[in-house]
């Protein structure tokens, strides 16, 4: 078999090299990219193989330092060179994932997944976890990391659904932050690690904040760069919140974290098709969550039901817009255009019928979009409609038409 692969990668590199990217149209570049996918992920796995023989090579020869072996080999640090071991335990523990990253299915980034989601478990878990690999296999095939993730993320939750108290105040032990000042930069740093609940408020009041004192202005000391633009304005809104500059509205209501969860979890726990977000991607036990839901100074509820359609949008007072952000929340985890990995959280609401040409700020009129997608709207061309059941259709400058269907919740 293991041949039969490697004459398919052969394949795969001849087909490459022979397409003329300079001159190919979107359907030749989409192809190209799938075979480079599944050839990287070939070679994925022969540096797992080439890790795993230099482990039992160790085993017999002390002096031999493997990890040195790759750094040098592949001109990398020894901190990259450490993954590929870690990736052999984890496909050894789960030889179904081990075939499909041999087979190009999966890539090395599905494997740190599982190796990240293993790491904490105890052994019995790890155990419990490894009997799922045909599924996580078959699922590392079909889904980008992102979406593998929230399956793992699923399974994980299920198997530690008995002690999931116990993790949480093991967290809230841990929790812990430092300083120091850097002394090349001169900078004065920060470092903290929370629990999932502490950390899910706090990066809320992160954002309301950023979003309040920064709406309307762009600090002159802003970089360009968008990722660094938004870590600039955390930190000066963490200095805010420090400073006594709380977000407007503050001293009418303390909501702080939206808690999107179907009925089905609430009521009953965990399930294959729970639907848990806070916002961030932490884990909490269902115990926790239920507390979460009566917790109005903190928590405003988001609960649906197994059709996808809302029963409770919380009681908060609140201006329209953020109502509508919540009701928008439930029917999309993210950027509204299929493909995007941007969270809800980073999403601007876009007005399909633009307001300065007569929209109204209707929950039908809004679309979350991030930022990207957002300017490929207002400057890239883009045409964007949604029907009565919010089937999207994108119109591109090229005339190329695409359709999506309505937004579901996905339970992974």
């Amino acid at each position: 078999m293991l041949k039969g692969v490697v004459v398919s990668v052969c394949g795969l590199v001849e087909s490459i090299a022979a397409v003329a990217l300079p001159c190919a149209d979107q359907h030749v570049i989409e192809r190209v990219l799938t075979d480079v996918r599944q050839v990287r992920g070939w070679l994925d796995s022969v540096e797992v193989a080439a890790a795993r023989r230099l482990s039992e090579l160790a085993s017999v020869s002390p002096s031999l330092f493997p990890e040195q072996v790759v750094a040098h080999a592949g001109r990398v640090s020894l901190v990259e060179a450490s993954k590929g071991f870690d990736r052999a335990k984890t496909t050894a523990a789960m030889p179904e994932l081990r075939a499909v990253l041999e087979q190009g299915a999966a890539s090395a980034a599905h494997v740190d997944v599982v190796t990240r989601a293993l790491r904490p478990l105890s052994v019995e878990h790890r155990q419990r976890l490894a009997e799922r690999g045909r599924v996580l296999a078959e699922a590392a095939a079909e889904l980008p990391c992102d979406d593998f993730a929230r399956v793992v993320r699923s399974e994980v939750r299920r198997i530690c659904a008995d002690d999931g108290i116990d993790r949480l105040a093991r967290q809230r032990r841990a929790t812990s932050l430092r300083t120091w000042v850097d002394r090349e930069s001169g900078m004065w740093c920060l470092r903290g690690e929370f629990d999932p609940e502490t950390g899910a408020i706090l990066d809320r009041r992160l954002r309301n904040t950023v979003e309040t004192l920064f709406r309307d202005r762009t600090p002159e000391t802003c970089p360009t760069d968008p990722v660094l633009r938004q870590q600039h304005l955390r930190a000066l809104a963490l200095y805010g919140l420090t400073a006594g500059k709380p977000a407007k509205g503050r001293a009418r209501t303390r909501i702080d974290v939206s808690l999107l969860i179907d009925i089905g979890t609430l009521v009953n726990g965990v399930h294959d098709g729970s639907v848990i977000d806070v916002g961030v991607p932490v884990e909490l036990p269902v115990e926790t969550l239920r507390r979460m839901v009566c917790c109005a100074e903190v928590i405003v509820p988001i609960i649906v039901a197994a059709d996808d359609t809302s029963l409770y949008l919380g009681r908060e007072s609140r201006v329209a817009n953020r109502a509508q952000r919540r009701a928008l929340r439930v029917m999309y985890r993210g950027c509204a255009i299929p493909g995007c990995s941007a969270a809800f959280d980073d999403c601007d609401i876009h007005h399909l019928r633009w307001y300065r040409n007569g929209g109204r700020s209707d929950i039908d009129n809004f679309l979350p979009l991030c930022h990207r997608h957002h300017h490929c709207v207002h400057e890239g061309g883009w045409k964007l409609a949604l029907d009565a059941r919010r089937n999207l259709t994108i119109a591109y400058p090229d005339g190329q038409i695409m359709t999506t269907g309505p937004p579901k919740i996905r339970g992974r």
